[in-house]
């Protein structure tokens, strides 16, 4: 596989599950099924600083909920991505006083949080099945060249 500045979609694009909230034309970046309820990140092919765009989409038996951010844009200034020494990658964003972590372990099971505004600042965990698609070079690419990810 090429190295992370040299991945290219057409070399990874069978690495990536498609979900029922991308489009087909898009990038399934990671996805989360759980209690008829689908969470997935969704971006176009190639993403940069000022071109493509990524996008958060949360379903309920089939009927999408919420959409961040809702318009499609390019995502610095919407996400952070980070890449840990042990493998595990994840995607943060806030909104709305909520913050929400997709995390893609090397070793286990995906998961999404969200936690609520102080001073409760409750949270709620959903496991989910293995993805391991964000710590994919193509991934990991478009993370660096949209600013999310300085390595």
């Amino acid at each position: 596989m090429p190295a992370i500045a040299q991945a290219d979609w057409e070399a990874y694009r069978d690495d990536y599950q498609q979900s029922p909230l991308c489009d087909q034309e898009e990038a399934t970046l990671w996805s989360c099924e759980a209690d008829k309820r689908i969470f997935s990140l969704c971006s176009s092919p190639v993403v940069n600083r000022t071109s493509g765009y990524m996008q958060y989409r949360a379903s309920r038996n089939g009927q999408v909920e919420f959409v961040y951010p809702s318009e499609k844009r390019p995502p610095l200034g919407f996400f952070s991505y980070y890449a840990a020494s042990n493998g595990d990658a994840s995607i943060e964003f806030s909104n709305g006083g909520y913050d929400y972590r997709l995390l893609d372990p090397l070793r286990t099971y995906s998961s999404i949080s969200v936690t609520g505004p102080p001073p409760a600042g409750r949270g709620s965990e959903i496991e989910c099945d293995g993805n391991q698609t964000l710590q994919l070079n193509y991934t990991m690419r478009l993370m660096y060249d949209s600013g999310l990810w300085e390595r």
